[in-house]
């Protein structure tokens, strides 16, 4: 019988998978995973977990500002503070306070976030629009091997399928979403922030100043403006491709709009067929016992 990373491979990821734990990741990932839930943290470690595609870049480069205090980027693009793709050895070379990144399980975290109670925030998305964007990057993106033409070859139903059942890297984003929202009450002292990347959208200088004072730094009015316009996503996107430290930034095939692509809402109805829709609602109503909310 077939792994669930054998079958993920089957359908189109055409890139080394494995099955570690019950969930589908990368051989590139694996060592990193071996030692993760052992992993030494720092009290004012600051962990931004997400889904691919959900606002991960968005949501790391305004806690990075709110952190320094002021509109200016980050020196290195996000991968450098990637927690399963990192060395321990590596991260520690990070000052403090660190504001990481992941698209770990909760069961899959370095036991130590619970025990110093590391503050943690969390983003959702439109889960059809996040699997959209997903698949193009997937499908314009080949960063394990340079000779394959994509880390996807597959087709789109395929791809859609492949979400629903869970066989696709980081596995489901139902699985995932569900998991992280039990964290309030598995793990109450945990200081947790939810992020949603449709709030964002519609008030992006209320978030900033949400996530500040989630994060105990409040700061005056006019940098909660200047933050949410220097993140916005033509700047970002600019920031990202001009002006930051290239060294973790993973390159594309020609023509991709690389990591920034539309950052925009409802682009899902473009994609999804009605059959598609239909059978992703069921499986979003199975997994969370209530109709799609989007």
């Amino acid at each position: 019988m077939a792994s669930r990373a054998e079958e993920a491979m089957k359908c189109g990821f055409d890139m080394p998978l494995v099955t570690y734990e019950e969930r589908i990741t990368t051989t590139l990932s694996l060592p990193h995973l071996l030692t993760m839930k052992t992993r030494r943290l720092r009290e004012d470690d600051i962990f931004i977990t997400s889904y691919p595609k959900t606002g991960t870049h968005w949501v790391w480069e305004i806690v990075n500002m709110i952190v320094a205090g002021n509109a200016e980027y980050a020196k290195h693009w996000q991968n450098h503070a990637f927690l399963e793709y990192r060395s321990e050895a590596q991260l520690d070379e990070i000052p403090s306070p660190r504001v990481f990144f992941t698209h770990l399980l909760p069961r899959q975290m370095p036991e130590e976030v619970w025990e110093r109670k590391c503050h943690v925030i969390h983003i959702d998305r439109n889960p059809k629009d996040a699997i959209v964007s997903f698949y193009v990057q997937q499908t314009n993106q080949n960063w394990i091997n340079k000779s394959k033409p994509a880390a996807f070859t597959g087709t789109w139903d395929q791809y859609v399928n492949a979400n629903i059942l869970g066989t696709v890297t980081f596995d489901s984003i139902l699985g995932h979403v569900l998991a992280w929202s039990r964290i309030p009450e598995l793990h109450p002292a945990v200081p947790y922030c939810q992020v949603q990347f449709e709030d964002l959208k519609k008030d992006d200088v209320a978030e900033v100043r949400k996530l500040s004072q989630f994060l105990g730094r409040p700061l005056a009015d006019k940098v909660y403006v200047e933050i949410a316009e220097a993140c916005r996503f033509d700047k970002l996107k600019h920031a990202s491709e001009n002006l930051k430290d290239q060294t973790f930034h993973n390159r594309w095939n020609k023509g991709s709009t690389g990591y920034f692509r539309k950052g925009e809402t409802g682009d899902w109805k473009n994609w999804f067929t009605v059959a598609q829709s239909e059978s992703f609602d069921k499986a979003y109503e199975e997994t969370f016992k209530q109709t799609f909310p989007y």
